[in-house]
């Protein structure tokens, strides 16, 4: 996959250094052709302006045609380049390669005669006879032609030249990104430092302050999970100690009730470590998102599941747990999630309620979010301290209640996950805890 990946990327040098590339050969042909096009044209028109000076040196008598028919020869072979003839009189025996007719008007015209064309300027002199000087129209296209490539040797030569300019800029004005991708590529977690922003061309500036917003993101992420991992090993220490130390004090006890009473604090604290162990894999899961597919489910069954898995610890406190207000409807949810939620904040309101308090549980649907209500009579949480509960391992100083403060924090971390979000208020009673959940 990584194979077929490398090869379906582009080089965005590549296609910006074709594409203008490109360009500049399409707009040098364009140039190119209308160059030649025009100079073309040009030499023709200086040539007609040279049959019409021939024969007005005539008519001024500068050039004398002493015979009725003049004909040049050229150079290099045998054909006739050129005649001037009198229009209306005999040839004297001279041999012209086209006849012209005494009835054409004075002007320029393209004539052919045996498959050769000719161009004849028609003039009448001041005497009153009338001449026609012709050229070859072969010979006029050569000197044009051979005028005309002329003009396009110089934007020929430098099309290369441009082509390979643009190249080189381009890959210049690109080095930034690659000296971007090094940089890149040299962090590790231990090193890991935002780019400099030190001569980065203005358009490459948002993309490298988004690259940096990044990092400062994943520093806080891989400091949260180092924070996390020395702070669950400190948790899980204290209990696996008491284990051990409960386990030792078990084996040497003689007497059978000594041995029920020990054995009753060893399950004790195997419930509380293997709650905190729970509680670790559902902070873990909830930080890397759920993997599970929405399902339907009675709210009514949501909420009798967390008050029965709460019975027992409220019942130990004599604490009143009970529903206060339950729709019954069927949503779709994150099920596994949504049950995490209503057991961590019931067993949070039941474990710092007081004996003899109160815990009240409300499930019901607002509109397009499903509201869970846990209210109780407990001490509440000072306002500064609001929110540093929802921090993983983080407890209320001077809290008495045993714990491990990930509840809340769990809490917390499924509502950002599934875009809920969690509010805790101090009321007159104690805390209320409310949990908003888009369906």
């Amino acid at each position: 996959m990584d194979g077929r990946q490398k090869q379906s990327a582009r080089s965005m040098t590549s296609q910006l250094t074709w594409w203008i590339a490109s360009a500049i050969v399409s707009l040098s042909i364009a140039a190119a052709g209308a160059s030649f096009a025009a100079a073309f044209h040009e030499a023709n028109r200086l040539q007609d302006g040279h049959l019409r000076e021939i024969g007005a040196l005539i008519d001024d008598g500068k050039l004398v045609l002493a015979a009725p028919t003049a004909v040049w020869a050229g150079s290099r072979d045998a054909g006739v380049r050129l005649f001037i003839s009198r229009l209306g009189m005999a040839t004297n025996g001279v041999s012209v390669p086209i006849a012209i007719s005494e009835a054409l008007p004075d002007g320029l015209y393209n004539l052919h005669a045996d498959g050769v064309g000719w161009r004849v300027s028609v003039r009448t002199l001041h005497t009153g006879e009338r001449i026609a000087v012709a050229e070859a129209s072969m010979i006029r296209d050569e000197i044009a032609t051979d005028g005309a490539l002329r003009t396009l040797f110089p934007m020929l030569a430098l099309t290369p030249l441009l082509v390979a300019l643009v190249a080189f800029l381009v890959r210049t004005m690109l080095s930034p990104v690659r000296r971007l991708a090094d940089v890149v590529d040299k962090q590790n977690d231990a090193t890991l430092e935002v780019l400099s922003e030190q001569d980065i061309p203005k358009e490459l500036l948002p993309f490298v302050g988004s690259i940096n917003r990044l990092i400062g993101r994943l520093k806080d992420a891989m400091s949260q999970q180092r924070r996390f991992v020395a702070d669950a090993a400190h948790e899980l220490r204290s209990p696996l100690a008491a284990l051990s130390l409960q386990a030792e004090h078990l084996g040497s006890a003689d007497n059978p009730i000594v041995a029920r009473e020990r054995l009753a604090s060893f399950q004790a604290a195997i419930r509380r470590t293997v709650r905190l162990v729970e509680q670790l894999l559902a902070l873990a899961r909830s930080q890397h998102g759920s993997s599970m597919k929405p399902m339907s489910i009675s709210l009514r069954q949501l909420a009798n599941e967390a008050i029965v898995n709460a019975l027992d610890q409220a019942q130990n406190k004599q604490v009143d747990l009970g529903l206060k207000a339950v729709d019954d409807v069927e949503v779709i949810v994150d099920v596994p999630a949504l049950a995490i939620v209503l057991r961590n904040l019931v067993d949070n309101a039941v474990r710092y309620t007081p004996e003899g308090g109160g815990v009240d549980v409300s499930v019901i649907q607002r509109g397009a979010h499903l509201l869970i209500e846990v209210e109780d009579s407990g001490p509440g949480i000072p306002e500064d301290q609001l929110s540093r509960v929802l921090e993983p391992f983080y407890r209320v100083p001077g809290t008495g209640t045993a714990g491990s403060g990930l509840g809340l924090s769990i809490v917390s971390e499924i509502a950002r996950r599934s875009g809920g979000r969690l509010l805790l208020e101090n009321t007159g009673r104690g805390l209320r805890a409310c949990y908003l959940h888009p369906l």
